[in-house]
């Protein structure tokens, strides 16, 4: 008798885990880096600062679009327009935080804890932490963890809203 083979539970130790699309992760930094190099000088510590940044959000985004349903979608239009919002109006503020944090919770609640996105993740985070104190002023630093605790904010409502619990 041929039964069929159990599915693997996605948050279980048999769900394979997704890995970063490498081509895709370097063309898309070098991209990103070549756009703001349109923009802001590679001699700036904020083209470093931008950057990455970006190219690692945008591969993620296209590798993960089919995840992210429309709360998520409202809410990273919603972070676009506070960050553009921020930027504008000189607020102790950083976007780029808010971003990397928003895309680890995701990582974290859709079952990618384990994979290389986390680290590649979390190194973006202390880049940017580095970069922030390193290169701008206090209120900036400050801004970074208002950015942390919004950030926070906005994952524990999006995980009660799906009642989504980290896989």
């Amino acid at each position: 008798m041929n039964t069929p083979a159990p599915q693997a539970d996605p948050g279980s130790a048999a769900a394979p885990i997704p890995e970063p699309r490498w081509l895709v992760l370097v063309v898309a930094t070098a991209a990103s880096a070549l756009l703001f190099a349109f923009v802001l000088s590679p001699r700036t510590a904020l083209f470093w600062y931008v950057f990455p940044l970006f190219g690692l959000g945008g591969c993620y985004l296209v590798q993960f679009r089919s995840e992210f349903p429309a709360q998520w979608r409202l809410t990273f239009a919603a972070t676009t327009v506070v960050s553009v919002v921020a930027l504008a109006l000189n607020w102790p503020f950083s976007g780029h935080v808010l971003w990397n944090i928003l895309f680890l919770g995701h990582a974290y609640m859709t079952g990618k804890r384990r994979s290389a996105w986390t680290w590649l993740l979390l190194v973006s985070l202390l880049h940017l932490f580095a970069m922030k104190v390193a290169f701008q002023t206090g209120r900036d630093v400050g801004g970074a963890f208002i950015s942390v605790a919004l950030a926070m904010i906005v994952l524990l409502a999006l995980e009660h809203r799906d009642g989504i619990r980290p896989a």
